[in-house]
Protein backbone atom coordinates (compact mmCIF):
# COMPACT_ATOMS: atom_id res chain seq x y z
CA UNK A 1 0.00 0.00 0.00
CA UNK A 2 2.90 2.36 0.68
CA UNK A 3 3.94 2.35 -2.93
CA UNK A 4 0.48 3.24 -4.16
CA UNK A 5 -0.28 5.98 -1.62
CA UNK A 6 1.57 8.86 -3.31
CA UNK A 7 0.45 8.05 -6.88
CA UNK A 8 -3.16 7.80 -5.75
CA UNK A 9 -2.93 11.16 -4.01
CA UNK A 10 -1.31 12.66 -7.10
CA UNK A 11 -4.12 11.36 -9.29
CA UNK A 12 -6.72 12.80 -6.91
CA UNK A 13 -4.95 16.15 -6.89
CA UNK A 14 -4.92 16.24 -10.68
CA UNK A 15 -8.60 15.32 -10.81
CA UNK A 16 -9.47 18.03 -8.29
CA UNK A 17 -7.54 20.60 -10.30
CA UNK A 18 -9.29 19.57 -13.52
CA UNK A 19 -12.65 19.87 -11.78
CA UNK A 20 -11.97 23.52 -10.95
CA UNK A 21 -10.99 23.07 -7.33
CA UNK A 22 -7.83 25.13 -7.66
CA UNK A 23 -7.30 28.65 -6.41
CA UNK A 24 -10.21 30.16 -8.31
CA UNK A 25 -12.42 32.44 -6.31
CA UNK A 26 -9.92 33.16 -3.55
CA UNK A 27 -10.25 36.63 -2.14
CA UNK A 28 -13.63 37.24 -3.76
CA UNK A 29 -15.84 35.35 -1.35
CA UNK A 30 -15.98 32.42 -3.78
CA UNK A 31 -14.94 28.91 -2.86
CA UNK A 32 -13.30 29.83 0.45
CA UNK A 33 -16.35 31.58 1.85
CA UNK A 34 -19.36 30.22 3.66
CA UNK A 35 -22.87 31.63 3.94
CA UNK A 36 -22.02 33.26 7.26
CA UNK A 37 -18.85 34.97 6.09
CA UNK A 38 -15.36 33.58 5.72
CA UNK A 39 -14.33 30.02 6.48
CA UNK A 40 -11.89 29.05 9.22
CA UNK A 41 -9.20 28.58 6.59
CA UNK A 42 -9.40 32.13 5.29
CA UNK A 43 -8.59 33.47 8.78
CA UNK A 44 -5.03 32.20 8.66
CA UNK A 45 -5.24 28.44 9.20
CA UNK A 46 -4.24 28.13 5.54
CA UNK A 47 -0.68 28.97 6.68
CA UNK A 48 -0.11 25.29 7.47
CA UNK A 49 0.74 24.50 3.86
CA UNK A 50 3.77 26.84 3.66
CA UNK A 51 4.85 25.66 7.11
CA UNK A 52 4.65 22.02 5.98
CA UNK A 53 6.61 22.86 2.84
CA UNK A 54 9.26 24.57 4.96
CA UNK A 55 9.43 21.67 7.42
CA UNK A 56 9.82 19.16 4.57
CA UNK A 57 12.57 21.29 3.05
CA UNK A 58 14.37 21.42 6.42
CA UNK A 59 13.99 17.65 6.82
CA UNK A 60 15.42 16.97 3.37
CA UNK A 61 18.22 19.46 4.00
CA UNK A 62 19.30 17.48 7.06
CA UNK A 63 19.77 14.37 4.93
CA UNK A 64 21.21 16.00 1.82
CA UNK A 65 23.46 18.45 3.67
CA UNK A 66 25.13 15.93 5.97
CA UNK A 67 28.64 14.76 5.16
CA UNK A 68 27.53 11.20 5.91
CA UNK A 69 24.07 10.10 4.79
CA UNK A 70 23.42 7.88 7.80
CA UNK A 71 24.09 10.77 10.20
CA UNK A 72 21.87 13.05 8.10
CA UNK A 73 19.01 10.56 8.24
CA UNK A 74 19.44 10.33 12.01
CA UNK A 75 19.28 14.15 12.29
CA UNK A 76 16.17 14.24 10.10
CA UNK A 77 14.54 11.52 12.20
CA UNK A 78 15.29 13.47 15.39
CA UNK A 79 13.72 16.59 13.86
CA UNK A 80 10.65 14.64 12.79
CA UNK A 81 10.31 12.96 16.19
CA UNK A 82 10.50 16.34 17.92
CA UNK A 83 7.77 17.91 15.80
CA UNK A 84 5.51 15.07 14.67
CA UNK A 85 2.98 15.40 17.51
CA UNK A 86 2.43 19.08 16.82
CA UNK A 87 2.35 18.62 13.04
CA UNK A 88 0.00 15.63 13.09
CA UNK A 89 -2.43 17.54 15.30
CA UNK A 90 -2.35 20.62 13.09
CA UNK A 91 -2.78 18.49 9.96
CA UNK A 92 -5.81 16.72 11.44
CA UNK A 93 -7.33 20.07 12.46
CA UNK A 94 -6.67 21.51 9.00
CA UNK A 95 -8.37 18.55 7.35
CA UNK A 96 -11.44 18.99 9.53
CA UNK A 97 -11.57 22.72 8.77
CA UNK A 98 -11.10 22.11 5.04
CA UNK A 99 -13.81 19.47 4.81
CA UNK A 100 -16.38 21.90 3.42
CA UNK A 101 -14.01 24.02 1.35
CA UNK A 102 -13.23 22.51 -2.06
CA UNK A 103 -10.46 25.01 -2.77
CA UNK A 104 -8.73 24.28 0.53
CA UNK A 105 -9.07 20.53 -0.07
CA UNK A 106 -7.43 20.89 -3.46
CA UNK A 107 -4.57 22.99 -2.11
CA UNK A 108 -4.08 20.59 0.77
CA UNK A 109 -4.09 17.50 -1.44
CA UNK A 110 -1.54 19.07 -3.75
CA UNK A 111 0.74 19.98 -0.82
CA UNK A 112 0.39 16.54 0.76
CA UNK A 113 1.23 14.73 -2.47
CA UNK A 114 4.16 17.01 -3.24
CA UNK A 115 5.72 16.77 0.21
CA UNK A 116 5.28 13.01 0.65
CA UNK A 117 6.69 12.46 -2.83
CA UNK A 118 9.76 14.54 -1.99
CA UNK A 119 10.41 12.49 1.15
CA UNK A 120 9.80 9.20 -0.68
CA UNK A 121 12.40 10.17 -3.26
CA UNK A 122 15.06 9.91 -0.56
CA UNK A 123 14.81 6.12 -0.89
CA UNK A 124 15.56 6.37 -4.61
CA UNK A 125 18.30 8.94 -4.19
CA UNK A 126 20.17 6.82 -1.66
CA UNK A 127 19.18 3.39 -3.01
CA UNK A 128 22.75 2.37 -3.90
CA UNK A 129 24.14 3.31 -0.49
CA UNK A 130 21.16 1.70 1.27
CA UNK A 131 21.64 -1.53 -0.68
CA UNK A 132 25.18 -1.75 0.74
CA UNK A 133 24.16 -0.65 4.25
CA UNK A 134 21.13 -2.37 5.81
CA UNK A 135 21.18 0.06 8.75
CA UNK A 136 20.86 3.04 6.39
CA UNK A 137 18.04 1.29 4.58
CA UNK A 138 16.20 0.68 7.85
CA UNK A 139 16.68 4.31 8.91
CA UNK A 140 15.40 5.61 5.57
CA UNK A 141 12.36 3.32 5.75
CA UNK A 142 11.59 4.51 9.28
CA UNK A 143 11.94 8.17 8.29
CA UNK A 144 9.65 7.78 5.28
CA UNK A 145 7.14 5.73 7.27
CA UNK A 146 7.04 8.21 10.14
CA UNK A 147 6.62 11.10 7.71
CA UNK A 148 3.74 9.29 6.01
CA UNK A 149 2.14 8.72 9.43
CA UNK A 150 1.73 12.50 9.80
CA UNK A 151 -1.00 12.36 7.17
CA UNK A 152 -2.94 9.36 8.45
CA UNK A 153 -6.28 10.06 10.08
CA UNK A 154 -6.14 10.10 13.84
Amino acid sequence: MRRTFAPILLALACAATQAGCGRAGSGSGGIGATAGGSSDLSRGDDALIPQLNSFTEELLGKVDGAPETKAGVAEAQALLDARKGELAGRIAAYRRAASGDAGAKGRWLEAEVDNTDRVHRLRLKYADAAARDPELMARLERLVGDYDALFRDR
